[in-house]
């Protein structure tokens, strides 16, 4: 029988960050539908610079605000146009910040059910209507999400969306995670007064603790790994589906539904912004070269920019010439819009390419290996004399992934080997979630072997691990290997110069995307870029590396200050390297950036602010055995600098 009443709870740090997150996408977003009014405002009756002049400092906060492009009108009329996508940005600022903040509510046990905490109160849900609790555990069995849903009526419509989120499911749910306090006390009181509630009622029935049903979201944050890994069941489904081919035949491996059906819906969405930018970019050509166009859409859709209106009042009747107005680099250029567009459009094409073929079918012939080419419709045969690398990355015995590098792959492919471990040879990935995984390795690894024993070069590098899918998927296994392998070479305690360049360079290759957001911002746009973005963009990569040697020396002060000291100087040869996984959200951002989606690249870019934290932590947990506030306020130094590096670069693309 249950007796006592408990309250369970998260870590108040991980609540305070949520929420202070909240309160910043709600201050930003109203604070730029309040500046667009202002310049309205100042525009239609004027503003008294003399008086404001008066006051310290507000003189050079008008004058910013006031240098905005959207918002200037010369009537009331005019501005609701410019409100449209603010408007629209900030209800889904609102929506977002209503979701998340009650995304780890707070919950009470008592004898008749639930207290589940939602925006300051508590919605009660007898035991009786708890249905079900969908689980999904991490692989190394750690970390666990629980999506408890109820019946109808319990619960607030807002959470439905947590079983969208979950797995497209419209049950209304909330979230339990194993970072609440007494997380395995929660879960058995849940289950075992179920229990108790079906057996005193012929009514109610038990909660239904479904294992089985995983969220692919929740599992790819968790372990992201698992998303590439094979599971028994599946290799028997797959297996029973595409038999392995005769002795001596070509075997055949492809990927499961999941993985192909993520990679195409994610190309499809690219394609179509593409088309969608290029077509804008030809569009505002169009409305600047020919002027009986500027009053239809969607050419009329730049008129709320004063630079274009500024060019459209000046040449009302003609069209803008061609290389742009003399001595106006600030304005438009015809000339720039359609170069900008073609480069747009490039770039654009080789990350359709290269995401297209990241994750091919993989056949191993007689003659050779072959891989699809989605692109072309067939089949790309790289005889075995031109296979010049098989990298392979063991994260665990479930999931392996393997680099096939050949000159016969197309070009685009080496960003694949570059993100892999720096090389530029061409490559595909193949990991142990495609199905005849084990057949095919062991066939393709028979063929090569006979190569190499008349006198070919090595193929197969077993310990050619890549740094960056090794930490981003390795877990807390790859983290223990980094330390230990630091602590096994005593040199490492010291600083050395080689050591030192080999984690600069790591850390030139981390900071070099934000630098490249930039760039791609400037030289994508409607004017021709200046020398002084090359200038902003190199300070801007020489600022993101200096993030290493600072949260380095701060985390060894920090660790000798708390009676450590054992460790020397390993900080510094270890941070570079456990911030890899960085890149991955990193290189979406770029992606987004090429295809001119607002906002996004941002929100990737704070997402990879929030993986360097848990990977900053992690690796002061390992290294220093740091725990608690510690431990966390060492996960937040290279957020502090990421943030100062964000502000930065978002004052300097305004």
């Amino acid at each position: 029988m249950y007796q006592t009443e408990s309250i369970h709870k998260y870590p108040r740090l991980l609540t305070a960050i949520i929420e202070w997150l909240c309160v910043l996408l709600v201050v930003i977003t109203s604070a730029r539908i309040g500046f667009i009014f202002l310049r309205a405002l100042w525009d239609i009756y004027g503003r008294n610079d003399l008086r404001i002049g008066q006051i310290p400092l507000v003189l050079g906060i008008v004058s910013w605000i006031d240098s905005g492009r959207v918002g200037h009108a010369t009537n009331l009329g005019d501005l609701w146009p410019a409100l449209f996508m603010p408007l629209g940005w900030s209800a889904l600022a609102l929506l977002a910040t209503v979701v998340l903040r009650n995304a780890f509510p707070a919950v009470r046990t008592s004898a008749q059910g639930l207290l589940v905490e939602f925006s300051g109160t508590w919605l009660p849900i007898p035991w009786e209507r708890l249905l079900s609790a969908k689980v999904t555990a991490d692989l190394s069995g750690e970390h666990f999400v629980l999506l408890v849903q109820t019946e109808r009526g319990w619960l607030t419509p807002w959470h439905r969306i947590y079983s969208m989120f979950y797995g497209m499911a419209w049950r209304p749910g909330f979230y339990i995670t194993s970072n609440i306090s007494e997380f395995d006390q929660l879960v058995q009181t849940i289950l075992s007064e179920s229990e108790r509630t079906a057996r005193a009622s012929e009514t109610a029935r038990p909660v239904r603790l479904e294992e089985d049903k995983p969220s692919l979201l929740f599992r790819l944050m968790l372990s992201p790994g698992a998303f590439f890994s094979r599971s028994a069941t599946t290799a028997s489904g797959a297996s029973s589906a595409h038999p392995s081919s005769p002795s001596g035949g070509p075997v055949e491996a492809i990927y499961p539904s999941r993985i192909t059906t993520l990679i195409g819906g994610t190309v499809a969405i690219l394609a179509t912004l593409t088309g969608l930018r290029y077509l804008s970019f030809w569009s505002i050509f169009l409305a600047l070269e020919l002027p009986a166009l500027r009053g239809l859409p969607p050419f009329i859709w730049n008129v709320s920019d004063p630079r274009y209106s500024e060019l459209y009042n000046a040449y009302r009747t003609r069209a803008v010439p061609f290389l742009g107005i003399d001595g106006r680099p600030d304005l438009p250029a015809p000339w720039w819009i359609l170069v900008s567009a073609h480069l747009m459009l490039l770039l654009a094409i080789i990350a359709i390419f290269w995401l297209r073929s990241i994750l091919p079918s993989i056949e191993s012939r007689s003659e050779g290996i072959a891989v699809r080419d989605s692109l072309r419709g067939g089949w790309r045969l790289l005889p075995w004399d031109r296979v010049r690398a098989l990298k392979l990355t063991e994260i665990s015995d479930q999931s392996q992934i393997l680099l096939l590098q050949s000159p016969g792959l197309p070009a685009s492919q080496r960003i694949t080997s570059l993100l892999y471990d720096g090389s530029p040879q061409p490559g595909v990935l193949i990991t142990s979630a495609i199905n005849n995984f084990q057949p095919m390795l062991q066939d393709a690894l028979g063929r090569i072997t006979v190569i190499e024993a008349g006198g070919g070069p090595p193929v197969l590098r077993q310990e050619a691990r890549s740094p960056l899918l090794w930490m981003a998927f390795g877990g807390k296994a790859a983290r223990e290997m980094l330390v230990a392998d630091a602590r096994a070479d005593a040199s490492t305690r010291v600083l050395r110069p080689a050591g030192l360049l080999t984690a600069a360079r790591a850390m030139a290759a981390i900071a070099l995307p934000p630098a490249l957001i930039l760039a791609l911002g400037g030289i994508l746009s409607d004017r021709a870029p200046s020398l002084g973005l090359i200038g902003v963009a190199l300070a801007l990569w020489i600022f993101g590396m200096l993030e290493w040697p600072l949260v380095g020396l701060i985390s060894v002060l920090l660790d000798d200050n708390t009676g450590g000291g054992e460790e020397g100087y390993r900080a510094f040869y270890l941070y570079p390297a456990s911030q890899f996984p960085r890149l991955l959200p990193l290189v979406a951002a770029i992606i987004l950036q090429v295809v001119g989606v607002p906002v996004l690249p941002v929100l990737a870019w704070l997402g990879a602010m929030a993986w360097a934290f848990w990977l900053g932590r992690s690796l002061w947990e390992t290294l220093y055995e740091w725990r608690g506030s510690q431990a966390i306020l060492g996960g937040l130094l290279p957020v502090f600098w990421q943030l100062l590096l964000l502000i930065g670069y978002l004052v300097t693309t305004r």
